[in-house]
């Protein structure tokens, strides 16, 4: 059994596992932080995986501290982790690499985690 495993023991029953997998993802999901949307379309992109994976790191910390985010914290945070905001409406993913997209809108490219390029694509009309 793997590490972790052992903390879904109780939940898992034969047959039982398939179900369990969209719960797990749903929970996933809402324990993202939310932030509120900026002006116009665009995202925090950063120069590596490994520093996107710490600016995700970061957002999530102060989260889970009970900081309401919003896009003043988010840029404060960014700017720590040296990830500037680039305003674009076509940014795109064009690779896949250390739990981490590499983001492209054909002129700037940057990284940036999943859930950050989901709420991006996510965000209301202006």
């Amino acid at each position: 059994m793997k590490r972790r495993q052992w903390l879904l023991k109780p939940l898992i029953r034969p047959g039982r596992a398939r179900g369990l997998r969209p719960l797990l993802a749903s929970l996933w999901l809402c324990s993202a932080p939310t932030l509120s949307y900026a002006d116009g379309a665009g995202m925090f992109l950063c120069r590596s995986p490994v520093v996107a994976n710490d600016f995700w790191t970061d957002l999530n910390q102060a989260a889970g501290a009970g900081v309401k985010l919003n896009m003043e914290i988010a840029r404060n945070i960014a700017q720590k982790n040296a990830c500037p905001f680039i305003s674009s409406p076509n940014l795109k993913p064009i690779d896949f690499v250390a739990g981490q997209f590499a983001i492209t809108d054909g002129k700037v490219k940057g990284w940036a985690a999943p859930q950050l390029y989901i709420m991006y694509v996510n965000r209301p009309a202006n």
